[in-house]
């Protein structure tokens, strides 16, 4: 899974002695360096007008803390009964995996990130918050995914420090598409109920015989790959992922990177005048443990509006 070239080159550093760390979700950048002002980029146009939803799930609105997902700890939640059966939840993922490309291309929304430093003891050192016009865009090749990422119009952008950037998180959920399932291992733990719905969780984690394609990070002068394991929601009655959580198999200590970990949630917005309702990311939040200090990282996405994509 390559970059896309025109992604990397707007997220070089101007400082080359600074590490720049970048974090390849699906082919999506995260960065650890001189904040995005405008990150990726042209998206495909989008043409027939727009609409917005009645209502949207409401996202996260709390203080930031230190509380990574560990997706090595048995959850007490899970019940064996009734039975998972693997390869029809996988199935249903990964149909519900394609639909997701399409649906993150028809929307754009308004995305608010949070950043917080924390010192050792998990004290707030530093904490900024900047908003953007968001939208992404995805292609297929034959190697896997393109995906690109746009914000524009940033609204406290100057504020924000040299921080791990996120991009590409909405696409977390792609792990599940039949082009990089088969990267994973790959069980059901169990059923269990996320925000009331039931819910197949399934665990996956990076296979020792398949090259890590799905997220790496990036120095000036080198390309880590990242082994990735963790968990997903996906529900029971139409195979949604819900909720998706992350950590690294290994730290990487070339970069003195010691841990990153992902915590996602989807939900469905409901777009009337069409009779469509759509799964789009409602909130991510991110915690990396990098060159001595802890930073969290909170998404959170409102004021989805529809598109009709055409290619040109």
């Amino acid at each position: 899974m390559r970059p896309d070239p025109e992604v990397g080159d707007r997220l070089k550093t101007r400082n080359k002695g600074r590490v720049l760390l970048s974090l390849l979700v699906i082919l999506t950048c995260v960065a650890l360096g001189p904040v995005m002002r405008a990150a990726s980029g042209a998206a495909s146009d989008r043409t027939e007008g727009r609409e917005t939803p009645v209502a949207t799930a409401s996202p996260k609105n709390q203080g930031l803390h230190w509380d990574p997902p560990n997706t090595d700890v048995p959850l007490a939640s899970i019940s064996p009964n009734p039975t998972c059966s693997l390869p029809e939840v996988l199935a249903q993922a990964a149909a519900r995996a394609e639909e997701l490309i399409a649906s993150l291309q028809n929307f754009n929304a308004q995305e608010r990130i949070q950043y917080e430093e924390l010192d050792d003891f998990n004290n707030p050192v530093e904490s900024r918050t900047a908003r953007f016009d968001y939208l992404v865009d995805l292609a297929q090749r034959k190697d896997g995914l393109v995906v690109r990422e746009t914000r524009n119009g940033g609204k406290g952008v100057d504020s924000l420090p040299d921080v791990m950037q996120d991009a590409g998180l909405p696409a977390l959920a792609l792990i599940f598409h039949p082009i990089y399932q088969g990267d994973y291992d790959m069980r059901c733990e169990g059923s269990d109920q996320r925000d009331g719905q039931a819910a197949w969780v399934v665990h996956f984690q990076q296979r020792k015989d398949k090259p890590a394609r799905t997220r790496a990070f990036r120095a000036p002068n080198a390309h880590y790959p990242a082994k990735l394991k963790g968990r997903a929601w996906i529900s029971a009655d139409s195979g949604q992922i819900l909720h998706i959580e992350t950590n690294l198999v290994e730290s990487i200590a070339m970069i003195h990177l010691r841990s990153n970990a992902v915590s996602l949630d989807y939900a469905p917005v409901k777009f009337p005048s069409r009779n469509v309702t759509i799964w789009l990311p409602q909130s991510a939040e991110t915690f990396s443990d990098f060159g001595g200090s802890r930073y969290v990282v909170q998404h959170t996405f409102t004021d989805f509006q529809l598109f009709s994509v055409e290619a040109k």
